[in-house]
């Protein structure tokens, strides 16, 4: 089986919680009902948009959050949803415990499969952008992520981090940031992607890469690659 699949067997044990109360100001008293009624895989994006921006802040808690996490995940990491964002729900998932459930490893499995297949594809939707700061939202740890991104096994993957490297990594003063403003810039996980940017594991990786490619347009991705990662780039 997919590891999408095996992430809805995991859950397919959960308690099914009996309501879905909400803050009165927000939600109204019967909201959660419809997206109670029926199985969690048949539920589409337009029903669970609401909620997925709303949970455990204005609506639920982490208990009901879990019920709803396999299709929640799989809606996101299609970037299915208008609003809230990807970023948004890999965040909740972060917030509710996830790694102290009884279904870690299907997670686990799951979101190593996501980044796996946005970098096997380019353009990706979500962006490789979007999905690295989601993985930082649900707050694993970052270098099996980054690790494979730094093997630059296929062409897309390393399009993916020219793109990033040029749109979304900004110097100032001889500092890196990343631009995406749903960074946690306090967190272990932008510091871990920040220092594999500029720290000299890309830059190392890179430099490999040179090594061992031939191709034309992929040695002038790598060349503009290096020039993006040093401190002084515009």
């Amino acid at each position: 089986m997919s590891a999408l699949d095996d992430l809805y067997e995991a859950f397919a044990d959960v308690p099914h919680p009996v309501n879905l109360e909400g803050c009165p100001c927000c939600v109204a008293p019967d909201e959660g009902r419809p997206l109670l009624s029926r199985p969690v895989r048949d539920l589409a994006a337009a029903d669970l948009a609401r909620y997925a921006a709303k949970a455990m802040s204005t609506w639920g808690g982490p208990e009901e959050f879990r019920h709803f996490a396999p299709r929640l995940l799989d809606l996101a990491a299609e970037d299915a949803f208008g609003w809230p964002d990807a970023e948004i729900v890999f965040a909740k998932l972060g917030e509710a415990g996830w790694r102290d459930w009884p279904q870690r490893g299907a997670v686990e499995a799951f979101l190593r499969a996501f980044w796996t297949r946005t970098l096997a594809t380019h353009p990706a939707r979500p962006s490789a952008a979007t999905a690295l700061c989601a993985l930082a939202g649900a707050g694993p740890d970052m270098d099996p992520y980054l690790d494979e991104w730094g093997a630059l096994a296929s062409g897309p993957a390393l399009r993916h981090l020219h793109e990033f490297a040029s749109e979304e990594l900004i110097w100032r003063r001889g500092r890196p940031r990343l631009s995406n403003a749903f960074w946690d810039v306090s967190s272990g996980p932008y510091r871990q992607v920040v220092e594999w940017l500029a720290g000299g594991p890309a830059y190392a990786a890179v430099s490999a890469a040179f090594a061992r490619m031939e191709d034309e347009p992929a040695l002038r991705l790598l060349a503009d690659i290096e020039d993006l990662l040093r401190p002084n780039s515009p």
